[in-house]
């Protein structure tokens, strides 16, 4: 009996599927005779009978199975964000494909007719192996984590599109493959129920338009489901010919991936340097890998495998800075136009955050983002390797009378802190500016001094941590490179150079203050007193960037909070140590600085 008339014979005797999907098996990868494309060969005549035949057949199992079946126990998927049920792939169909696909029973091993004599072996990558853990999860009941389609948990249950079907209300190997016909995708002939450009088998289950809070959120206008770069069709890029056709293929594999977890075709930053560091794609994106080659940059790199996108906000454990903490690739996309704070910009959307409140999932302003790790993290470090960290409050005390200094905070590095206060830069909106701020110019400069016409200045202007924090080449002001900290060749970060004293008794050779001069003028800033008799004397000897934890106008007047490595008690007795305003004809400083005592000097 020649292979057409048995599989037509075949198709009869399961009216269930279609005598045209049965033909399609003839010279695929799934017919193993000698005209089959498979690199597994046999002298059979018939492609059927190394699965089906119709008497005499694995009991039980459907569809008039012959197969050997795998006696193996298998390693289930496991993750953190893994919530659905136990994976039973000894009894759901899956077991079926396994029985080749697990690498364990020979190929040609039926139950009717014994061993089929086969020549060749099976592709690595068409091999699962008996750990599943780098594999879809399979056999599963479903539970409902926000990202899934509501349909998965209706009754009956199904998924979103028609050609992709639960089996039992489970997802199993054929809820994605059609083990008769290779070539629906002709992109990525993998015997694919339906094609998958675009990720639409993936979206039959996965579901962005669920509202939040849902991860996947915003991804039919995010970048990696929308950009029609060209990427390359090899190895961990995806079988297509640009990123919104990969789609999830961009960073995810459904077997064999290299990770584990959440099914990444690499780890980390691996997933993301293929394309992001300037080469692979056409046109080119900004090379944000080479960022981190400067001087300085957050850990990304460095620092890994500590990242877990179920760990608890605020980050307590190893501080870390993976390119998850800070984007949802789901979501993410280039900014376009000028973005106002305190929203979040187009890169970082759809990332959890945390505030005042607790956590905030997605966070809906830049700091929340930042707060994660710079606010209330009980590990922050108190020196730096990105620059010296000063220690502030000075402690007083100020004659009877005069305002009395804030006390030292238990964590003056708490950045959630120091913006709550009224005394402090305008990110959360809690600034209150008590001076009349001559200096301030009408726009923010760019990088190159040019005047940002989308970022007009007042006293109650807004910031963005990354106004003061991003590459020096970020394009949002003007730069040719990738926005954002990821690395700059400025101390802590800074977009511009903006130099710290050397801590010790004599204050000076931290001229340089061109950040500040992004919405100051420093012209007019050293025309003020004192600020005159201190050219040479860095802005942050005297001034707290970030804010005064319990500031108050009269001891903290202008952001005023000594460095005190620098900005000594008053050699005087009794030592009086600090700034004072009382008027705008009485204000002045209790200390020894730059070699002077100042015992009560006013300006």
């Amino acid at each position: 009996m020649n292979r057409v008339v048995a599989a037509a014979l075949f198709t009869a005797a399961m009216p269930l599927f279609a005598a045209s999907s049965k033909l399609a098996l003839i010279g695929s990868q799934h017919d193993l005779t000698a005209s089959g494309s498979a690199p597994v060969k046999s002298a059979a005549v018939d492609a059927c009978i190394f699965c089906h035949a119709p008497h005499n057949i694995m009991p039980n199992v459907l569809p008039l199975w012959d197969h050997a079946l795998s006696v193996q126990t298998y390693t289930q998927y496991v993750s953190s964000t893994y919530i659905s049920g136990p994976q039973t792939v000894n009894a759901g169909s899956s077991k079926l494909c396994l029985s080749c696909h697990d690498g364990t029973v020979a190929v040609g091993l039926t139950v009717t007719r014994g061993l089929i004599p086969t020549t060749g072996t099976m592709n690595s990558s068409d091999v699962l192996g008996t750990d599943l853990t780098h594999s879809h999860p399979m056999s599963m009941a479903l539970k409902d984590d926000g990202s899934l389609a509501s349909t998965l948990f209706a009754a009956p249950s199904t998924t979103k599109d028609s050609s992709v079907l639960l089996v039992s209300g489970k997802i199993e190997c054929t809820t994605c493959h059609d083990p008769h016909v290779p070539n629906k995708d002709a992109a990525n002939p993998m015997f694919l129920v339906r094609s998958n450009s675009g990720s639409a088998i993936c979206l039959a289950c996965h579901d962005p338009t669920r509202a939040q809070p849902n991860f996947l959120a915003g991804w039919t206008s995010g970048s990696h489901a929308t950009a029609t770069n060209t990427v390359p069709k090899t190895a961990g890029f995806g079988p297509y010919a640009n990123v919104a056709a990969n789609a999830c293929a961009n960073c995810h594999y459904a077997h064999n991936d290299a990770v584990g977890p959440r099914n990444l075709d690499a780890a980390e930053s691996a997933a993301c340097s293929p394309c992001h560091g300037g080469a692979n794609s056409s046109p080119a994106l900004l090379n944000v890998m080479a960022e981190y080659n400067k001087t300085y940059s957050h850990p990304t790199l460095i620092v890994t495998g500590i990242h877990d996108p179920a760990e608890a906000v605020p980050v307590n454990n190893a501080r870390h800075a993976a390119c998850s903490d800070c984007h949802n690739s789901h979501t993410a996309s280039a900014q376009t136009g000028t973005a106002l704070p305190p929203a979040v910009q187009a890169s970082v959307t759809g990332v959890n955050g945390y505030d005042t409140s607790g956590a905030v999932n997605p966070a809906t302003k830049e700091y929340q983002m930042c707060f994660k790790c710079h606010a209330d993290s009980t590990n922050k470090p108190t020196t730096s390797t990105y620059g010296r960290t000063s220690i502030r409050y000075p402690l007083g005390p100020l004659p009877t009378g005069y305002p009395v200094p804030p006390p030292r905070p238990a964590d003056q590095y708490n950045l959630r802190l120091k913006f709550a206060s009224t005394i402090g830069h305008n990110v959360m909106g809690n600034s209150v500016v008590t001076t009349t701020v001559n200096s301030l110019l009408p726009n923010m400069l760019n990088v190159g001094g040019t005047a940002n016409p989308n970022r007009p200045m007042t006293k109650t202007s807004l910031l963005y941590c990354t106004d003061c924090h991003s590459s020096d080449q970020a394009r949002s002001s003007g730069g040719t490179g990738p926005n954002g900290p990821h690395g700059s060749i400025y101390e802590h970060l800074l977009q511009l150079n903006l130099k710290q004293d050397s801590a010790g008794a004599t204050a000076g050779g931290g001229s340089g203050a061109a950040l500040c001069g992004k919405c100051h003028n420093l012209s007019t800033v050293q025309g003020e007193s004192p600020h005159g008799d201190h050219n040479g004397v860095a802005c942050t000897t005297c001034h707290d960037p970030h804010g005064v934890i319990g500031g108050t106008p009269g001891a903290n007047w202008a952001m005023q909070n000594w460095d005190t490595q620098i900005v000594l008690p008053s050699s005087t007795a009794p030592n009086y140590w600090g700034h004072f305003y009382i008027a705008s004809n009485n204000r002045g400083c209790y200390t020894n600085c730059h070699g002077d005592n100042h015992n009560g000097r006013k300006y």
